[in-house]
C-alpha cells in the first residue's frame, strides 16, 4: 500500500475576493483537510497586492523606496509593498515601474504571485492560479508565464469563460451558451439583479441565468453568509458535483469537435477547467 505524503500543501491564487475565494476556502476546510486529501489549502486573493497604493515614478524610486506608503484610506502599509515587489519580480526593478499596467492585469499578476509565493515559502506541492476571461488583457502572457518552472513546478491554471459562474451552471445542466457579461449592471455600475421577471431574464448574463434556471434563485457575487452556506450545500451534493465534473468534460469535448478547437482557451466562450482543481481537492 502506497503511503500518503505528509504535510501536503496546495496554493490557490484566485481572482475573486468573494465567490471564488469563499468557494475554495469552503472545500478546503470542509472537505480536503477533514478527508486528509491536503494538510493545507492556502487560498490567496488580490487583497495580497494592495491595488490602492500609488506607484512612484521611476525617478522618485530611490528617494521613496525605503518609506512606508499611505493608501487613500490612511492605513499604513509598514511590512512591504507587495505590488512593488511583484513589479520587480516580473520585470526587474528598473523596468517594473514602466510596466505597471501589465502587473495590474489580473491573469499575469496572479500567475506571477503564485510563483513569487512559492519562491518565498517553498512549501507547496502544487500551484494554481484561478481566473476568468472577462475583459482582461495579457491572457497569452499569463499562459506562457505559467509554464516557467518555480522550484520545478509550473502554475496550473483554473480558467473559466466568461466567468466562474459557468462552472456553477454546470452543476445543474449541460450548457454551452455564450454569455455576454457575468452580471448586467445599471448606469451606476450596480448589478440589476436579473431574474425571470426583470433585467435580461437570464438571456445575457450568467448571474441572471443562474437565478432564473437553477435552484440558486438568490445567487449573487456577494452572497450573504447564509446564502453562501445554502449555495454550497446544494453545489456539494455528490450528485450535483458529479454532474458538474461530467458536464465540464462534455463542454470541452464539444469544443474539441467544433471550429473552435484550434483556439487557445483564453479566446473561448464558454469554457471551464475548474473541475480539474476540484477533483484535486476532494479525491
Amino acid at each position: 500500500m502506497r503511503k500518503r505524503k505528509i504535510n501536503r500543501s496546495i496554493l490557490i491564487v484566485c481572482e475573486g475576493t468573494k465567490t471564488e475565494y469563499d468557494y475554495f476556502q469552503y472545500i478546503g476546510e470542509k472537505i480536503s483537510i477533514p478527508r486528509g486529501v491536503w494538510d493545507t489549502v492556502e487560498v490567496s486573493t488580490n487583497v495580497t497586492i494592495p491595488k490602492d497604493i500609488p506607484i512612484p515614478a521611476q525617478t522618485s524610486l530611490a528617494k521613496r523606496k525605503k518609506k512606508s506608503f499611505i493608501n487613500p484610506n490612511k492605513r499604513k502599509i509598514s511590512d512591504q509593498n507587495v505590488l512593488l515587489k511583484l513589479c520587480s519580480y516580473l520585470y526587474g526593478e528598473k523596468e517594473g515601474f514602466e510596466k505597471y499596467e501589465n502587473v495590474k492585469a489580473v491573469p499575469l499578476r496572479f500567475v506571477a504571485l503564485a510563483q513569487m509565493l512559492e519562491e518565498e515559502q517553498r512549501i507547496y506541492e502544487e500551484l494554481w492560479a484561478v481566473y476568468d476571461k472577462d475583459d482582461h488583457p495579457f491572457h497569452k502572457e499569463a499562459s506562457e508565464k505559467a509554464l516557467e518552472l518555480t522550484n520545478d513546478k509550473v502554475v496550473n491554471i483554473g480558467f473559466s469563460s466568461r466567468s466562474f459562474e459557468h462552472w456553477i451552471i454546470l452543476h445543474f445542466e449541460k450548457n454551452k451558451k455564450e454569455f455576454l457579461v457575468t452580471d448586467c449592471k445599471d448606469e451606476k455600475d450596480e448589478p440589476l439583479g436579473c431574474n425571470k421577471d426583470i433585467g435580461c431574464k437570464g438571456q445575457t448574463c450568467l448571474c441572471g441565468y443562474i437565478r432564473t434556471n437553477t435552484p440558486l434563485v438568490n445567487y449573487s457575487k456577494s452572497n450573504s453568509p447564509k446564502d453562501f452556506e445554502d449555495m454550497m450545500n446544494v453545489l456539494m451534493k455528490p450528485a450535483n458535483l458529479r454532474k458538474a465534473i461530467s458536464n465540464a468534460e462534455w463542454l470541452r469535448e464539444e469544443i474539441r469537435n467544433s471550429e473552435e478547437s484550434n483556439k487557445p482557451i483564453y479566446e473561448l466562450n464558454p469554457f471551464t477547467d475548474i473541475d480539474y482543481l476540484v477533483k484535486k481537492l476532494i479525491d
